[in-house]
């Protein structure tokens, strides 16, 4: 086996088989400072809570596994999580639709509506995000990708454009279309 040279921050030997049993001080940071966002992000993209914890659990584990490999110089810790996260979710949906439908029930999003105060504004609510979510579904996969990342994971549209590795006026003229068309969808979906 080669010697590698160690440079300044890099881990020695016995330092990253000591990281293999624990986790590293940034990373439990980076835990703790971005799995809501990424959470809100796969959420917005998947039908149940359960398979979005699932997702996310399975973007940290990933994200550990490959923490060597993160640049601080190409990528802010939240914009390579969601970079994980986004390829975490297509591969998820490829296998949901080599199973099967991707429509969205109203008996599989209580977590979306579970703040609502009255059970008739509950259920107007569960109606208005059924419906989104149904019409969300009928959009092409990069109008999903950009609402998603705007609304379920809160970025802005530069960091979007991060995420994307596009402009940031690029950002702005899809999330527009992306709603235009959305809202097109919806109104088809509610006068059905």
């Amino acid at each position: 086996m080669p010697i590698q040279k160690r440079t300044q921050g890099q881990p020695s030997t016995e330092s990253t088989r000591q990281a293999t049993t624990e986790l590293p001080p940034d990373f439990s940071e980076w835990f703790h400072d971005h799995q809501p966002t990424v959470y809100r992000y796969v959420r917005f993209r998947v039908a149940t809570r359960e398979v979005a914890e699932d997702v996310t659990s399975e973007v940290f584990m990933k994200a550990l596994r490959s923490l060597g490999r993160y640049d601080p110089n190409r990528a802010s810790p939240r914009t390579w999580l969601l970079r994980i996260a986004r390829n975490a979710v297509t591969d998820y949906l490829r296998a949901l639709k080599r199973r099967g439908s991707l429509h969205v029930s109203l008996d599989r999003i209580p977590d979306l509506v579970a703040n609502v105060p009255s059970q008739d504004d509950r259920i107007i609510k569960q109606e208005r995000i059924q419906l989104l979510l149904n019409a969300a579904k009928t959009l092409r996969s990069g109008d999903q990708e950009v609402v998603s990342l705007r609304y379920g994971g809160g970025l802005s549209n530069g960091e979007i454009a991060d995420a994307l590795g596009i402009s940031h006026n690029a950002v702005a003229v899809r999330l527009h279309r992306a709603l235009a068309r959305l809202k097109t969808a919806a109104s088809e979906l509610s006068t059905q």
